[in-house]
């Protein structure tokens, strides 16, 4: 991802909540051990007084153990230590069974997590943070949807955040270049020379900014922090990323269909040179399978009538005949004539096994966003590159951030069989046809490229 933009004021202030006591807890759990998880989940999980005697048996360790580590986590707020008993607080209880989830091996930093973090926000507090409705219903999907609801939303916002701190600049920036988007928070640590306190204050920052987070991994007798992306979005990037269309390495064994880009036009073009002198019929064909060896004898009618259907040539008596329009686009190089059928209005994909609605002009511009993807791959295998794509064709289509009982997930749009042929029929028969793709077999599996041309009008999409 490209580095961060800063174009709008982040509205977040961390003084308008009780947030050092939150910074305080943080760093106590960033230093937690095993153990310490172990005993705290007994303790959450217990009920509100428990006898050391019966906690001791329940963890199955040494008093000389189980002692000291009390008395060390004690700090946290979440007990004391009273007689023989552990007396734990009801508030500090709910706080932490939020927190200790970060521990377990399969958690995910996702929206559940967001959202309660959202809720030690007073709930006067966030209309102001995220600029949404003060008399909505549901404060947090208010906030999904404003910022978070599809990826293209949530990548503006990103965009417009305003990270005037360096440090919380850097580390964003560090997450979002990493390849799989996490990065070892002690090395951000260390980077930018931060006590433990003054990082999870950023940190503390970032999450409230929905920007990244904090997640821990076991490593043997103790847990490292992980910075990472929340969860949803994660798992977008790296669909994106995993789906990127690999370029095929040997290029020079891809069988060209037509060895030059712009052999559809090229032939277009030489049926209007012959019609300029006088009318023609399928006589001709000879002479054009002498210009152009690959010339195809079946597409001559289709030639025909493509040219007649743009106004470059009429028909006369069952002979093709020149207009002052083709006369006139003759005249132009070879890339503007593609251009300028690229750009008719009355050019389409036709297709017969296609539904009449998948042809239009807006569908097939909408297709036509998902070659922005190969624009610096070369040549890439056609099956690959269709199980790649998920542009909105529909509105059905529309990537989202939905709930999933408990969890929530971008859902990526799912094509009919018809749907997939028409993604096909883009880039095999209109792009292909105007000069804007190539297409070629490896072993006889269907390939293609985007020509110079065809990068040239994508490669700022």
């Amino acid at each position: 991802m490209a580095e961060i933009a800063t174009f709008r004021k982040n509205k977040i202030e961390l003084t308008e909540y009780d947030c050092s006591k939150d910074i305080h807890n943080r760093v106590l759990m960033a230093k937690f051990s095993p153990l310490d998880v172990e005993i705290l989940e007994e303790i959450l999980y217990s009920s509100l007084r428990i006898p050391v005697s019966v906690l001791q048996k329940n963890l199955d360790i040494e008093e000389t153990a189980l002692s000291p580590t009390l008395d060390r986590l004690t700090k946290t707020g979440l007990f004391k230590v009273v007689a023989d008993h552990v007396l734990v607080d009801k508030e500090m209880r709910k706080y932490y069974e939020l927190q200790i989830l970060k521990f377990e091996e399969d958690f995910k930093p996702g929206m559940e997590y967001l959202q309660g973090l959202l809720r030690k926000v007073p709930i006067h507090v966030l209309p102001n943070w995220y600029s949404i409705s003060r008399t909505s219903n549901n404060i947090f999907e208010s906030i999904v949807e404003k910022h978070l609801a599809t990826p293209l939303i949530f990548q503006r916002y990103l965009m417009e955040l305003n990270l005037s701190d360096p440090v919380q600049k850097g580390i964003l920036n560090a997450v979002y270049q990493s390849p799989n988007y996490e990065v070892d928070a002690a090395d951000m640590i260390k980077k930018f020379d931060l006590s433990q306190a003054e990082f999870e204050e950023h940190m503390l920052f970032l999450e409230f900014s929905f920007a990244c987070c904090i997640k821990f991994a076991r490593e043997k007798k103790s847990f490292k922090q992980i910075i990472s992306p929340f969860h949803e979005w994660q798992e977008y990037l790296c669909h994106v990323r995993d789906t990127e269309p690999a370029s095929i390495i040997d290029e020079e064994k891809v069988q060209r269909v037509k060895e030059n880009d712009f052999a559809l036009v090229e032939e277009m073009s030489a049926i209007l040179e012959l019609a300029k002198n006088k009318p023609i019929t399928k006589a001709i064909i000879p002479s054009l399978l002498k210009q152009y060896p690959e010339f195809d004898e079946e597409e001559f009618s289709y030639y025909v009538e493509k040219l007649c259907a743009l106004n470059l040539a009429d028909q006369e008596r069952q002979q093709t005949v020149c207009t002052s329009d083709s006369l006139a686009w003759l005249k132009m190089d070879l890339t503007d004539r593609a251009l300028y059928l690229y750009r008719h209005p009355l050019n389409y994909l036709e297709d017969p096994d296609l539904p009449e609605e998948l042809c239009q002009h807006r569908m097939l511009r909408e297709a036509e966003k998902c070659l922005s993807r190969t624009v610096n791959t070369g040549w890439v295998f056609l099956d690959d590159f269709i199980k790649a794509i998920f542009i909105p064709l529909k509105e059905e289509h529309m990537i989202k951030l939905v709930r999933q009982g408990r969890t929530w997930k971008y859902q990526l749009p799912e094509y009919s069989e018809k749907e997939i042929s028409f993604f096909k029929a883009v880039i095999q028969n209109w792009l292909f046809e105007l000069g804007i793709t190539a297409l070629g077999t490896v072993a006889g599996r269907e390939c293609f490229t985007l020509t110079p041309f065809g990068q040239g009008l994508f490669g700022d999409d």
